[in-house]
């Protein structure tokens, strides 16, 4: 029987994956601020205040920049701390939230965004972090952080707050199991070199490597980027009013997927989401392909000319139902504590890498060889991703942090093992 109470971790989870907000009007700010700078809209006069008003192009370059870090730090922070707060029972679904944050952060500048001002849009992004930071005052710590520098008193303190438990005995028992966790892990080191030169993490690497890859290599950034862009090429529908449509289905399945977590397991939930996006990819470039390649008649462009809509919206869907958050928790699960923030860390930066490489290569990709390669080279990733997911990718739901660690190391679970000890101890006891 359950002994904690999770009211606090859902309100945890809720105020730290806020932060993801920003992320999601960060990324998706082009999409309503390019066709105002091209119709000459955000021709502003230039103030103290950044890209608040500014239309000088090194100015945006650094604000883009510096909102980048912060996302990138947002990604590792918050993720290392959800998984380190939660019941096994619920870090899938808190992880989750992370999805409906970023997309609540795109639907305000989906849906806002193409009716107000630059300086309104521009406004609504710098509000976020503040309100963050408020929600973020009374967040208490993990107790893997206490356990970490040897606190036990503090990190005891922490754990019943976050369990919403009285019994002082279970929450030492409990904490007694993942101190001895954190120990081990701490008596290795805490570097980048650590982490690439070890053997023993050598397995968690490859896995994230792919994850994200695919998570990023399958077209989410250069779809919000160029959101309006590719339907005014594509259908006769505003740009602006099927962005809007976007946000709300991709806010929707994030909050579905949330419930979708603690019912099925990630490997599932992965291989759906990479096969829908792969099928959603393949729809779009099949659309381009027949507009720009064999080049059908209007009437007939006429009578499919939903189908990049249909192929994008699906995309929204399926990629929100897995490959959009399940990569952040596994980075976070997959590896122990002396070397996790370095990988989530890594990881993140890989992201980034691959965030530019598709955004920028998406324009150049699509002027030399059509709209039809980019989308059907996603589609490729993604394919190969239900592959990768099958064969390599390991279930984490229902697994405390050191069952995964145990289970990756090719241990016996240590939980099981003190519990197989306190009752031959007892059996002994009683035979004496």
């Amino acid at each position: 029987m359950s002994k904690t109470k999770r009211t606090v971790q859902y309100f945890a989870g809720i105020c730290a994956t806020f932060a993801f907000t920003f992320t999601g009007a960060t990324i998706s700010w082009s999409s309503p601020v390019i066709p105002k700078i091209k119709s000459g809209e955000a021709n502003l006069l230039l103030t103290d205040v950044m890209l608040l008003f500014t239309t000088m192009p090194g100015l945006i370059y650094l604000g883009r920049f510096l909102s980048g870090i912060s996302n990138g730090i947002t990604a590792v922070v918050t993720m290392v701390y959800l998984t380190e707060i939660a019941d096994k029972e619920i870090r899938g679904a808190l992880g989750m939230l992370v999805q409906v944050m970023i997309n609540l952060g795109a639907l305000s500048m989906y849906g806002i965004g193409p009716f107000v001002s630059y300086t309104a849009i521009n406004s609504i992004v710098l509000a976020i972090p503040v309100i963050n930071l408020l929600l973020c005052l009374w967040l208490p710590e993990s107790p893997y952080y206490h356990l970490k520098d040897e606190r036990f008193a503090d990190a005891k303190k922490v754990f019943m707050i976050l369990k919403g438990c009285k019994d002082v005995k279970w929450a030492e028992e409990q904490l007694g199991i993942i101190r001895i966790h954190v120990r081990e892990s701490m008596e290795n080191k805490s570097t980048v070199m650590e982490l690439f030169s070890n053997m023993k993490y050598r397995k968690a690497v490859y896995i994230v490597t792919g994850l994200k890859i695919l998570q990023y290599m399958t077209g989410c950034l250069a779809i919000q980027s160029y959101l309006e862009n590719i339907f005014a090429q594509s259908s006769s529908v505003p740009g602006a009013y099927v962005s809007i449509v976007y946000g709300i289905l991709q806010l929707v399945a994030g909050v579905g997927a949330t419930f979708l977590a603690g019912y099925f397991g990630r490997r599932i939930l992965m291989g759906v989401s990479s096969a829908g996006v792969a099928f959603s990819m393949t729809i779009v470039g099949l659309y381009f392909f027949l507009q720009d390649t064999i080049n059908i008649s209007a009437k007939s462009l006429e009578t499919i000319s939903s189908m990049p809509l249909v192929g994008v919206l699906l995309f929204n869907v399926l990629y929100a139902v897995g490959l959009g958050t399940i990569p952040y928790i596994m980075q976070a699960e997959l590896f122990p504590i002396n070397v996790k923030t370095v990988a989530s860390s890594s990881a993140t930066m890989m992201a980034c890498i691959l965030n530019f490489v598709v955004t920028k290569c998406y324009q150049g990709v699509k002027d030399m060889f059509g709209h039809y390669i980019v989308f059907w080279s996603f589609a490729l990733i993604a394919y190969l991703g239900i592959v990768f997911i099958y064969y390599f990718v390991p279930e984490t739901k229902s697994k405390t942090l050191e069952e995964i660690q145990d289970f990756m190391d090719g241990k016996k679970n240590l939980e099981v093992e003190m519990l197989n000890e306190r009752n031959d101890s007892e059996i002994l006891e009683k035979n004496s």
